[in-house]
């Protein structure tokens, strides 16, 4: 004779087995994935921002210029490459001496903004936020950002 406890369990095992199953079935349709692949220009910003992480990290105070920065650009590529924005040709705008904090902010989640592109190209420019999330953002929307260490970027 069967318990109804182990008639209960075995039912259990059934349904966890069908939803295993079910889940699984549902996440293998990876060729439907959509993956957006980085600008160039966001790339070197992404970079710029994870290095002056880490100079900020272990000097324990932010970089003041390019050459506070270079040794922790180093690991991600060629220094005098990575801070010139091949969209505009001109050196990235990065605020200097600025602590990276700050939380959310109202533009789309992004964090204080720290560095971005002097003009950009097409009536667009790429940002970076201080976690290194890197965006294009119109000119209109540029105005919306809020920036790092109360910087106020100059007019264009």
């Amino acid at each position: 004779m069967v318990s109804q406890k182990c008639v209960c369990n075995s039912q259990r095992l059934a349904f966890g087995l069908v939803c295993v199953l079910v889940t699984m079935a549902g996440c293998s349709r990876s060729q439907d994935a959509f993956v957006v692949k980085l600008t160039k220009s966001e790339e070197n910003l992404k970079f710029i921002a994870m290095a002056f992480a880490d100079a900020n990290d272990e000097k324990g105070s932010p970089p003041k210029n390019s050459e506070d920065l270079t040794p922790f650009l180093k690991g991600f590529g060629n220094p005098e490459e990575l801070l010139v924005s091949p969209n505009d040709g001109k050196p990235y705008v990065i605020v200097w001496g600025a602590r990276p904090v700050g939380g959310p902010t109202e533009y789309k989640g992004m964090f204080p903004i720290l560095a971005y592109e002097a003009k950009g190209t097409g009536g667009q420019r790429a940002v970076t936020d201080i976690r290194g999330r890197p965006m294009t953002v119109s000119n209109e929307d540029f105005s919306k950002l809020t920036f790092v260490g109360r910087h106020k970027p100059a007019e264009n």
